[in-house]
């Protein structure tokens, strides 16, 4: 059995495999019960749960999938298949993420793991995200929004929202928020600087920016372009929002589908809500916002 963690947006996930010790005591543990689609998660920014996937076609006990999720939320209008069996509860569903994490804290990483125990703890309560403060935008280097000037060779082309091209079957898991923010479906979940051979690993502001900016992704406009943000999980991830021409900006957090509300369902309009100040679950620097020549491609 794989059990992946759901929660990066540019990154891959990451996901470990669990010991046949611990595989008889997940079968135990979920046996009989009715478990969430794997499918079925709010793509918010943060830990979206756990996907559980066997790795062989073997009957698996008491009519479980081959794939299932625990953990995270459901969209609003989610509905479970029908079943006979009892559905965990949130209590046992937290249980069962924590023991879950527990056998593969060495694939997560120590900040992951305290993101996730603060995520645990404020599950029954409503989350309250407090625009980033100034300490917080240090690495904040570009022009900010309202300074967007555009000059006489910048030609801003934002294109319609169009979420069902990226939420389709075959495309939503293998194109991620860069994907989406270049506005380019390469199936490969693509990374900043890949393509024009100068990819990063180091999760900051200026590294993830300078990759992009050899794709062609830049702080300055000149010709055919999109409005586009980048945001930074410190040391962990970064995420990009692209503009469009109905107004609002739009996101796809990772393989999930693509979106025009921020982590607390509020339409991020462009105006009173941008992707400076909306709420964006554990990315809490703003490195600024750029420029996505029309055409660019990644890989």
């Amino acid at each position: 059995m794989i059990i992946t963690l759901d929660i990066f947006s540019g990154r891959s996930n990451p996901s470990w495999l669990l010991s046949q010790k611990d595989i008889n005591r997940l079968l135990e543990r979920f046996s009989g019960r009715a478990l969430t689609e794997a499918e079925a998660v709010d793509g918010v920014l943060g830990f979206r749960g756990l996907v559980v996937s066997s790795t062989s076609d073997e009957q698996l006990p008491g009519g479980m999938p081959a794939n299932f999720r625990v953990g995270g939320l459901l969209p609003v209008d989610y509905v479970a298949p029908e079943s006979a069996s009892r559905a965990l509860t949130a209590d046992e569903s937290d249980e069962a993420v924590k023991w879950l994490l527990s056998t593969g804290q060495h694939a997560i990483g120590e900040d992951v793991l305290s993101h996730l125990e603060d995520t645990l703890e404020m599950r029954k309560r409503s989350l309250e995200i407090e625009a980033p403060s100034e300490s917080a935008t240090e690495e904040k280097i570009w022009e900010e929004e309202g300074k967007l000037v555009a000059k006489a060779v910048c030609i801003i082309q934002n294109t319609p929202y169009n979420p069902a091209f990226w939420n389709a079957a075959g495309v939503i898991g293998k194109n991620n928020c860069y994907n989406y923010a270049m506005n380019y479906r390469s199936d490969t979940f693509a990374q900043p600087g890949r393509i024009s051979g100068h990819p990063n690993n180091t999760m900051a502001c200026t590294n993830v920016a300078t990759a992009a900016n050899w794709d062609g992704c830049k702080a300055t406009c000149s010709g055919s372009n999109k409005n586009v943000a980048l945001v930074i999980w410190p040391g962990q991830d970064y995420h990009w929002y692209r503009k469009h021409s109905n107004g609002f900006w739009g996101h796809k957090p990772g393989g999930t589908a693509a979106r025009n509300t921020d982590s607390l369902n509020r339409v991020i309009n462009g105006a009173t809500l941008t992707p400076q100040n909306c709420a964006r679950g554990p990315y809490t620097i703003f490195c600024g916002y750029r420029y996505s020549p029309t055409g660019m491609k990644v890989r």
